[in-house]
């Protein structure tokens, strides 16, 4: 009752519209802190780092502190921008550091650069009424399961999505999306994010995520695993079990 009157049906339908609609308070998660938590799971991300000068851009690029230093091309960007075109020499690196200062004082993020291949996007949202789901999406085609994601459920996402020709129906290929969507998915159940977005790509028995976006109801704090799986791959790459 409002002022001695009935509120009407309609009136009524929109309020309770409008309170279920009330969006739940998140915040951004740092793209850096992202990547660490996506390697805590076991999932391989391009090495990337926060530049802040063009000699920094180059140390980056020279491996300056790996036990084997040596010149690699990267790519530099400000953090949501489309991935730039491979520097492959010391002036390059140089050049496009203070071409992309010059136009703005955002961050600037170098990454080392990956070759072609199939890209594609795991998706995590929150819904009010099923929960925590998550989804594989291509330029064509998106499926999705809700979360905790099984081995079995992630072999049925994987099947589903490779009936679409994405990236072929190869036995390692199913494994290795199988391996990107259950490491994810434990991820996204495991903490209080609400959304997320990893940006991979697939390549023949490997795979390299690019980049991610995530919103979490506070701070991410990640817990100690103790799986065994966690870090099934050799070195930077990707490799189905079997095939060490």
């Amino acid at each position: 009752m409002t002022g001695g009157k009935r509120l009407s049906p309609c009136t009524r339908a929109f309020i309770k519209y409008s309170i279920c609609s009330v969006r739940v308070s998140t915040m951004n998660v740092d793209k850096m802190e992202a990547f660490a938590a996506l390697d805590h799971y076991g999932i391989h991300v391009a090495r990337s780092k926060y530049v802040d000068s063009a000699e920094d851009a180059v140390a980056f690029a020279e491996r300056r502190n790996a036990p084997d230093p040596r010149f690699v091309p990267i790519v530099l960007r400000v953090a949501d921008a489309a991935e730039q075109t491979p520097l492959k020499s010391i002036e390059a690196v140089r050049e496009a550091y203070e071409a992309i200062r010059r136009r703005t004082a955002e961050p600037i993020l170098a990454q080392v650069f990956t070759g072609p291949g199939t890209d594609i996007v795991i998706f995590g949202k929150t819904d009010e009424s099923l929960g925590k789901t998550i989804g594989v999406h291509s330029a064509t085609h998106s499926v999705q399961r809700t979360v905790p994601l099984g081995p079995e459920s992630a072999r049925e996402l994987a099947s589903e999505y490779e009936g679409y020709g994405q990236h072929g129906s190869r036995e390692s290929a199913r494994r290795m999306l199988e391996h990107l969507l259950v490491r994810i998915s434990d991820l996204f159940a495991d903490t209080e994010l609400r959304e997320l977005r990893v940006d991979a790509r697939l390549h023949e028995n490997e795979y390299t995520v690019l980049d991610a976006s995530m919103s979490s109801l506070k701070a991410l704090h990640i817990k100690p695993r103790l799986d065994k799986r966690a870090h099934d791959r050799k070195g930077d790459e990707y490799r189905p079990a079997g095939r060490q």
